[in-house]
């Protein structure tokens, strides 16, 4: 959380002056004194689960291809241990675009062991020059199971390249074999004390437990204090190359034909992250239907392009959107066919616009897209995974006040702005895999 952060809510009263030290996340944001002096950030959702979890999530810097990701299999091996970490089937570690988070679960009772198994993610690497060039071996067979003879994996990866060229998010994070044979212990070492520090580091507590029995455990295992003055941990910056078009091709005599079609565009101005998310998947919904203004109609049922398809879009910022857009060919049509099809079809229902009829009947039925708020057990848990995915690309999660807000905030002519904007001009890359006759 934002250093200076001052507000305590707890039986829906305010209780002023209190230092921006430990967050607790229930419902409602709940933020209490320092422990013993020292600042964390720390959320807490309460479930009735008789179950915690414990995540720690780092911000990496964005380094060279895969050394983020050897950083975080070397310090999980450091903090668990090998033989620990592959016996224990609740726990686990992440590395993505943004950060590297690493979480252990147990009963609550074991809340202090986990927080001092947990506090290892700080301490130097001190691992065994041989067992570093193992990990680094495994890593191999990591990236062999997920790219090896997959062309979605691969056609991803190069799209990624692509629409993200120039921002620090376009790099790999497990990289290529030779970037994994190139990885240094001694460069891994260097990132990891870096970015592996409590100021750059977010706790978030899930399960069944209470702020004071959090705040309590913090202080028994003496968890790291900050060592120079919290600063809000934010994602990188993102600038769009300028529009450009790729065009990847993956033949597979026997694979099933397919198209994945991305494309990244600029906003006129900015919008406040969660409400452009919820715009967007908005329109992601109406743009699935057979309504007037839907794609469903045009490419399946009224004509044979799309035997199947799947359509998203989600912002990349507060400025930039991606839509990306997956299909299969119905019967003899081409992969060609159906990315010209689907790009017309965009661009001739956005100049004419989502019809309000269309519009009121899908937003009507936008409520999957948040919890019944007044089912407490579905609220902790949509809000749990709320605050593991903002805290996971490095964004600061809303109150939930400001969540509730989000659904009013909603309008039509923000819609059809964005539909406008995704179906214009940007940065746009097609992959065909597949029978290349189907090309």
């Amino acid at each position: 959380m934002m250093a200076g952060y001052r507000k305590f809510w707890s039986c829906f009263h305010w209780l002023p002056g209190v230092a921006a030290g430990i967050v607790f996340f229930m419902i409602v944001w709940l933020l209490v004194d320092s422990v013993g002096g020292q600042e964390h950030d720390v959320y807490v959702q309460r479930t009735d689960a008789r179950e915690v979890q414990v995540h720690v999530i780092v911000g990496h810097g964005h380094p060279a291809p895969g050394l983020a990701h050897y950083v975080e299999h070397l310090a999980w091996l450091n903090t668990v241990g090998g033989k620990q970490r592959s016996a224990d089937r609740h726990s686990n570690a992440w590395t993505n675009r943004y950060a590297a988070g690493y979480w252990l679960s147990g009963k609550p009772d074991d809340l202090e062991d986990i927080l001092q198994n947990l506090s290892g993610l700080f301490h130097p690497l001190g691992i065994p020059a041989e067992f570093a060039e193992e990990e680094r071996d495994i890593i191999l067979r990591e990236y062999e199971h997920q790219t090896v003879n997959k062309p979605d994996a691969q056609a991803a990866e190069a799209m990624n390249a692509f629409l993200y060229a120039g921002n620090s998010i376009a790099s790999s994070v497990i990289g290529t074999p030779g970037d994994i044979r190139a990885l240094d212990y001694d460069e891994a070492r260097a990132l990891h004390e870096a970015t592996h520090q409590p100021d750059n580091a977010t706790l978030v507590v899930v399960g069944d437990v209470s702020e004071r029995q959090v705040s309590r455990a913090l202080q028994k295992v003496d968890w790291p204090g900050l060592e120079k003055e919290n600063t809000d941990i934010v994602p990188p910056t993102f600038e769009l190359a300028p529009p450009a078009k790729a065009m990847l091709r993956y033949p597979q005599a026997d694979a099933s034909p397919r198209l994945t079609f991305r494309r990244v565009v600029e906003l006129p101005e900015p919008v406040q992250f969660d409400l452009l998310e919820a715009h967007a998947t908005l329109l992601r919904d109406i743009l699935d239907t057979n309504l007037p203004g839907g794609l469903a109609g045009p490419l399946r049922f009224d004509a044979s392009i799309a035997r199947r398809f799947d359509i998203q879009i989600w912002p990349i910022d507060e400025r930039h959107v991606e839509l990306s857009f997956t299909a299969a060919p119905d019967r003899e049509a081409s992969l060609s066919y159906v990315r010209v099809a689907f790009e017309e079809k965009l661009a001739e229902i956005a100049a004419s616009g989502i019809p309000e009829e269309t519009y009121h009947r899908v937003f009507s039925r936008f409520e999957h897209f948040w919890p019944d708020w007044d089912d407490s057990d579905e609220s902790a848990r949509w809000m749990a995974g709320y605050v593991l995915d903002r805290v996971s690309a490095l964004r600061k999660p809303l109150q939930v006040s400001d969540v509730k807000r989000l659904q009013h905030n909603l309008s039509y002519q923000t819609i059809n702005t964005l539909l406008n904007e995704i179906a214009g001009e940007g940065r746009t890359a097609a992959a065909f895999i597949g029978p290349e006759e189907r090309f």
